[in-house]
């Protein structure tokens, strides 16, 4: 799974648990500790798009939540490939186009 992924689908069961946007360390995501470089730069990317909120913690170091103004665009990113709105459509045009065949 990809970086962007993992972060969102992390914070987003963490959202689900607590009921409200939970901070937690980036270095707490799974697979951080094995590329920080590619995390980190993730991570800068989710801030910018503004689909995370990064914050600091009482010892001043950087925690990371989701943005509950953008959780319809999480949702979207962490929507499985069959519900995707193309794979929808095709899968319901080949069922047309099936069933007109058998019709004919």
């Amino acid at each position: 799974m990809s970086p962007k992924k993992t972060i969102l689908r992390q914070l987003f069961h963490l959202q689900d648990r607590e009921g409200s946007p939970s901070p937690i360390h980036p270095s707490q995501i799974p697979g951080f500790q094995r590329d920080p470089a590619k995390f980190q730069k993730t991570i800068n990317q989710l801030l910018k798009d503004r689909l995370i909120e990064g914050t600091k913690d009482e010892d001043g170091r950087m925690a990371i939540s989701l943005n509950a103004h953008r959780a319809r665009e999480v949702r979207k990113v962490l929507r499985p490939l069959w519900a995707h709105p193309v794979v929808l459509g095709a899968f319901f045009l080949f069922a047309a186009a099936a069933g007109f065949g058998f019709l004919s």
